[in-house]
C-alpha cells in the first residue's frame, strides 16, 4: 500500500491538472485512498463521481475529479485513489460547506460509503510546474 501511495502522489503532481492548471499554479485538493466494497465496481465509483459533477455544476463550483488506479507496482485490484481539486481555497470551502454541512451531498455521500471504504483522506496542495500534454 505504501508503494501505491507513493505512486499516486507522483502521478498527482505529474498529470492531474490538465483541466484546471494550464499555467503554473497551486490548487487545493482532497485525496481519498480507498478500496471497493464487495459487490461494487469502478463503474459505481464513476457513477458517484458523475453525481458529484452534477452537484458541482448546480452550485457553480469550479472543480475537477480524477480516479487513480495502478497498472504496475502494488496491484490491488480493489484499490484506488479519488482526488477532487478546486481552483482556490474559497471554492473548496464553499464546496465542503454545501456538500457536507448544507445537506446537499448527503445522498451522494451515502452512496459513496456503500461503494468504497477509504483508509485515508488527505487535503493537499498540488502544484502544476509544467504541462505539455496538450
Amino acid at each position: 500500500m505504501k508503494l501505491y501511495k507513493i505512486l499516486i502522489i507522483g502521478i498527482l503532481t505529474f498529470v492531474s491538472f490538465n483541466t484546471l492548471a494550464q499555467q503554473n499554479s497551486t490548487v487545493p485538493a482532497e485525496v481519498w485512498m480507498c478500496e471497493l466494497n464487495q459487490g461494487y465496481s469502478m463503474d459505481d465509483v464513476r457513477k458517484v463521481s458523475s453525481d458529484v459533477q452534477k452537484f458541482a455544476k448546480k452550485n457553480d463550483m469550479k472543480s475537477a475529479q480524477w480516479i487513480f488506479t495502478t497498472f504496475m507496482g502494488d496491484m490491488n485490484p480493489n484499490g484506488f485513489a479519488l482526488m477532487t481539486a478546486w481552483t482556490d481555497f474559497s471554492m473548496m470551502g464553499n464546496g465542503f460547506q454545501d456538500f457536507f454541512l448544507g445537506g446537499e451531498g448527503d445522498k451522494i455521500f451515502s452512496q459513496w460509503l456503500k461503494v468504497a471504504t477509504c483508509s485515508e483522506r488527505n487535503l493537499v496542495l498540488v502544484e502544476n510546474t509544467f504541462n505539455s500534454m496538450n
